[in-house]
């Protein structure tokens, strides 16, 4: 990245900030707090300016600063090199769901990281999984949790389509006394893999690293925004919020206090079409959708569409040999039930985050022509993805980028409001 200066609140004025809350464990002097800004995501404050010196850790974990994919397109694995430069590494693509019929029902699709978090605890003597699940206190937000048991990894199952920052968690992981899988979006990973590299005690710590396809998330004015439509009033206790689950793909479902039913419900396709219309810039220029950083990522084979009666299933891609071990050795103890995949259903079923991915080389050209400061992505074959969209894709990511940094000033620094924030709650570990 080429900035003018070089500071943790330069990368959130500059709108590039994905949330991930990889740089408040790596500050040595406990100077940085992450809040939930309503209309924009999980940002991170500095404290005291005049207390970070020279210290640029909180910069060297950052993701949005730099993030190297590493894997060359001489990586080309069993796939071939076409499907390593659209998904980065693959050397094994599974369709399936968890063997338990009650996970693959609660879950998203099909429950395979569940049952993978699961396997990781019971068999291989993990300490716990590092994963976010919805606040008790307030379910239309998020928190960390390093979860130790079976019955806190079911009760966090389940997409949560608003902003989380399980990075924050790291020292928990860093502490454990055993290995602990992650479980963390694809830029969380990224953040994961550089607070490794400058980390060793974090590094041997980590068991596994596992993630989902993901366009990145909206703020909470998304969610808010879709309760009110559904009747949830400013008044009302929130008891317990769903976005998927209980069946595949699930509905957007808020439960009020003293309710035993929904105030309301919305398909999964009508909720996450209104709800991904907040997100915030950076997640437009974040290109990792598949986490080809992780050891296996797990999505939804949408290259079939929901007739109300497919219980869910997972796309599995396992991406190192670490992750091999992992999808292997929970097959075979009964996790999982898995059949080889051809790499067709992942492109047809992701095709959305691929186009995503090359036209973020429009969209970071446009900014640079703007003037605007840009992350650093190496390795990534963005300029690969952005030829192989159409015409009209092409002209949208460059020209309608710049119409819409002009429209809507995203020149501008953006201004922390601490009206509209909440502080972010710290991670936990649940009980044994």
């Amino acid at each position: 990245m080429k900035l003018k200066r070089a500071s943790i609140s330069d990368i959130v004025a500059s709108r590039l900030c994905i949330g991930c809350g990889a740089c408040l464990p790596a500050c040595p002097t406990d100077n940085i707090d992450l809040i939930d800004i309503a209309r924009e995501g999980i940002r991170p404050v500095i404290r005291s300016e005049d207390a970070c010196d020279d210290c640029t850790l909180c910069l060297s974990v950052c993701p949005s600063v730099e993030t190297d994919f590493r894997f060359g397109v001489q990586d080309t694995g069993p796939f071939g090199k076409k499907a390593t430069q659209k998904w980065g590494p693959i050397l094994e693509i599974w369709e399936g769901h968890a063997t338990d019929p009650d996970i693959r029902f609660k879950s998203s699709s099909g429950g395979a990281l569940t049952a993978l978090a699961l396997y990781c605890i019971e068999r291989e003597d993990m300490h716990g999984v590092l994963h976010t699940g919805q606040d008790e206190e307030d379910p239309s937000r998020n928190r960390t949790r390093l979860s130790l048991n079976q019955e806190a990894v079911i009760a966090a199952c389940g997409s949560r389509y608003s902003p989380a920052s399980i990075c924050n968690g790291l020292k928990l992981v860093e502490n454990a006394p055993k290995p602990c899988a992650i479980i963390g979006k694809p830029s969380e990973i990224a953040a994961l893999r550089k607070s490794e590299a400058v980390n060793p005690h974090l590094a041997k710590n980590v068991g596994v690293a596992m993630t989902f396809f993901c366009a990145e998330t909206p703020p909470t004015e998304a969610t808010q925004s879709l309760m009110r439509k559904l009747g949830v009033g400013p008044k009302d206790r929130l008891a317990d919020l769903k976005y998927r689950g209980n069946g595949w793909p699930g509905h957007f479902a808020p439960r009020c206090e003293g309710e035993s039913e929904p105030r309301g419900q919305q398909t999964y396709q009508e909720s996450w079409a209104y709800l991904q219309s907040f997100r915030p810039w950076a997640t437009h220029i974040w290109p990792d959708g598949g986490g080809e950083l992780a050891d296996i990522s797990c999505g939804d084979p949408w290259y079939q569409q929901p007739d109300g009666r497919n219980p869910g299933s997972s796309l599995v891609v396992v991406r190192s040999e670490r992750g091999r071990e992992i999808v292997k050795g929970a097959m075979q103890a009964g996790y999982l039930q898995l059949s080889e995949a051809e790499l067709w259903k992942l492109d047809r079923s992701q095709d959305n985050l691929l186009k995503k991915k090359g036209a973020t080389w429009g969209r970071l050209a446009a900014m640079r022509l703007a003037g605007m400061n840009t992350p650093s992505f190496l390795n990534a074959n963005l300029l690969h993805c952005w030829l192989g969209l159409s015409i009209s894709e092409k002209l949208g990511s460059t020209l309608g980028t710049l119409r819409r940094i002009f429209k809507r000033g995203l020149r501008k620094p953006f201004q922390v409001n601490d009206s509209e924030a909440v502080k972010v709650k710290a991670a936990f570990e649940t009980e044994k």
